[in-house]
């Protein structure tokens, strides 16, 4: 729909977007696979941090790509590294990919890192992928800034899964000022979905309402509220650390000493908890499970209950 372009365009003004630069989405997973297919050829290398998104790799792969990772060290508690970022780039890297705030993690890229990976890939002519799906939920004082403010060659890809809990209503989308880009994005998409529910795309126009506004900054609020409590509550009864979120709603818990993640993750599961092993979202997350806080904190007493009684 050319109004919801108009929308989305809108949401970046620093960009001055057209509506030929927006692509409407089946939610941003088709965002992904779709940049990535376009842009990346054969053998070209494509940077993705580690802990990230477990389909990032896979669609660097669908796309004919190399996944490079490069570490978000857990001794900084998952923050940027520039050094080990700069370390990956080489002459066969085609994109690199952040993601703030971050799938599993929860931590922003700040303002200064942002600089930084502009910096580094000046004149390179690599693309920075920005998924920015999380946006709208951050418990830091501003909102995160997007690395289209300071990097030219930005696809965004993003959504109202998160912001607004339409995950099935799938909306997604690619924004960037490089229409080449979208345009490729549009053709695939038409291979691809052929096109987005119009059912969707006509209820997401609410998504620009106060009403909305509204709505969000009551989940983050709630959010916020909830991570707290959860990581308190797995501090005071089983003496576990998560780290704390700067956004999304997620929490780090480190396990390490409890032994294997992923044997940890299937103690709880035996007694009826769902946590996710690290080391499916890379291994540099080895040693932690991810933690959601959507629950209430009903639901999450109960939850550290028998997570104690597991152990």
């Amino acid at each position: 729909l050319l109004q919801l372009r108009e929308k989305i365009a809108a949401s970046y003004a620093h960009l001055d977007l057209q509506t030929d630069q927006v692509c409407v989405t089946v939610g941003s997973q088709e965002a992904m696979t779709a940049a990535f297919l376009a842009i990346v050829d054969d053998g070209d290398e494509v940077l993705i941090p580690n802990p990230s998104f477990p389909a990032y790799e896979n669609c660097v792969r669908i796309a004919g790509g190399e996944p490079v990772f490069y570490r978000l060290p857990a001794d900084k508690n998952f923050a940027f590294d520039i050094e080990e970022f700069k370390s990956k780039i080489t002459a066969k890297t085609k994109a690199v990919v952040v993601i703030s705030p971050s799938n599993p993690t929860g931590k922003i890229f700040t303002e200064s890192d942002l600089r930084q990976v502009a910096d580094a890939l000046k004149d390179t002519g690599i693309y920075l992928i920005s998924d920015e799906i999380y946006g709208d939920l951050y418990f830091t004082p501003k909102p995160p800034r997007s690395a289209s403010e300071f990097y030219d060659k930005t696809i965004i890809v993003s959504g109202l899964s998160k912001s607004l809990s339409m995950t099935g209503w799938r909306v997604g989308w690619v924004a960037s000022s490089q229409t080449d880009v979208v345009k490729a994005v549009l053709t695939l998409h038409g291979f691809l979905t052929v096109c987005t529910s119009t059912i969707s795309q006509k209820a997401s126009l609410l998504g620009w309402t106060e009403e909305a506004e509204k709505a969000k900054k009551e989940a983050r609020e709630i959010y916020q509220r909830r991570g707290e409590f959860l990581i308190r509550h797995l501090q005071e009864k089983i003496g576990l650390r998560g780290i704390i979120p700067e956004g999304a709603f997620y929490t780090m818990v480190d396990v390490s000493h409890l032994g294997d993640d992923l044997e940890v993750a299937e103690k709880f599961l035996s007694n009826r908890v769902i946590t996710v092993p690290g080391i499916a979202f890379g291994s540099e997350a080895k040693g932690f499970l991810r933690v959601s806080f959507c629950n209430t904190e009903e639901r999450m007493t109960e939850g550290v209950r028998r997570m104690k009684e597991a152990l």
